[in-house]
């Protein structure tokens, strides 16, 4: 493994694609536009917060290795 860090799509930082890939894993119940308005409450643009959620249903349904999500660009 690499010590250089991995690039993350849509400009988000390490820290917020482990937290955002957390919920999009593990929240089932809320729907996109309440996932939504949670992101943007917590710092994420409109356009960020519409753009992780193309991938909610890929973290449901799949379990990725750590660093190896589809926010991940490499």
């Amino acid at each position: 493994m690499s010590g250089a860090a991995a690039p993350f799509r849509y400009g988000l930082s390490p820290e917020i694609v482990r937290w955002v890939e957390d919920v999009l894993s593990n929240d089932e119940n809320s729907t996109n536009a309440e996932l939504a308005s949670y992101f943007q409450r917590q710092g994420l643009s409109r356009l960020q917060a519409e753009s992780v959620l193309r991938h909610r249903e890929d973290y449901l349904l799949n379990i990725y290795r750590t660093g190896e999500g589809p926010l991940h660009s490499g």
